[in-house]
């Protein structure tokens, strides 16, 4: 079973098992730019990118456990200077939909344990 591997795997590794996550809590998908949708009016498809709304500190696990996700165009997550990555205000506005969404089936205390800040 290990013939022609360069580094052969033993036999006690075991392959990790792939996580399942719940979808996102907003409407969001791929190819669909959440903020462009939200705030524009905008629902043509582009080059969308997923965004973890929770994060540092473990928190890229916490929105995959939670469906605090979204697809954002490139203008929106990194490159745009109103991106959630280079400005304060985009993010926290995000993060206040995100808050809002999560709040309609969850508690406020909930979401503290989440997210660690209030952003409404």
């Amino acid at each position: 079973m290990t013939d022609g591997l360069m580094f052969p795997k033993t036999m006690g590794m075991k392959k990790k098992k792939r996580q399942k996550h719940p979808k996102p809590i907003v409407a969001t998908e791929p190819g669909i730019c959440y903020l462009c949708a939200k705030e524009e009016g905008n629902w043509n498809y582009q080059y969308t990118e997923c965004h973890h709304v929770v994060f540092g500190g473990g928190g890229r696990s916490r929105s995959e456990e939670n469906g605090l996700k979204v697809y954002l165009c490139r203008r929106h997550h990194k490159e745009g200077k109103d991106a959630v990555h280079n400005c304060r205000a985009t993010r926290e506005r995000l993060c206040a939909y995100m808050q809002e969404a999560y709040e309609q089936d969850h508690t406020r205390e909930e979401w503290m344990r989440i997210a660690y800040k209030n952003y409404i």
